[in-house]
């Protein structure tokens, strides 16, 4: 039996924990500043028209929104599959020493049995 790899504790799963908590708040700090946005713009210029300029900056609000969902899920599926990746090598890791420490014990059952073939036949010869 070989001793356990202190760098893989093989309890914990290599599949990052599911957390929508940092999505739920990306998009609430997106809608306020969005929100912020418009407030300012209606309370600095309230004798003109803004609807275009409102138009740009909810227009802004959205996408940004999209693509900072996107990229943070992009950022938790490179952690998953680092994680994957760490888990396959330490098994290649731990397989690996396990093939060496076999072909350690062969080698040395070879040059045992030849030590002993050797003592055999001098002990023949005699």
């Amino acid at each position: 039996m070989s001793t356990p790899d202190p760098f893989y504790d093989r309890r914990e799963s290599v599949v990052v924990a599911s957390n929508n908590v940092p999505y739920v708040i990306a998009v609430v700090a997106m809608v306020a500043l969005g929100v912020l946005a418009v407030v300012a713009i209606t309370i600095v210029r309230p004798d003109q028209e803004n609807t275009a300029l409102l138009a740009t900056v909810i227009g802004f609000i959205a996408p940004t929104t999209f693509s900072l969902l996107a990229f943070m899920k992009s950022a938790e599926t490179h952690q998953s599959v680092n994680g994957r990746l760490d888990a396959l090598l330490a098994h290649a890791r731990q397989a690996a020493h396990e093939q060496g420490m076999a072909e350690g014990r062969a080698e040395g059952r070879r040059a045992a049995n030849a030590r002993t073939d050797e003592l055999a036949r001098k002990g023949h010869d005699q």
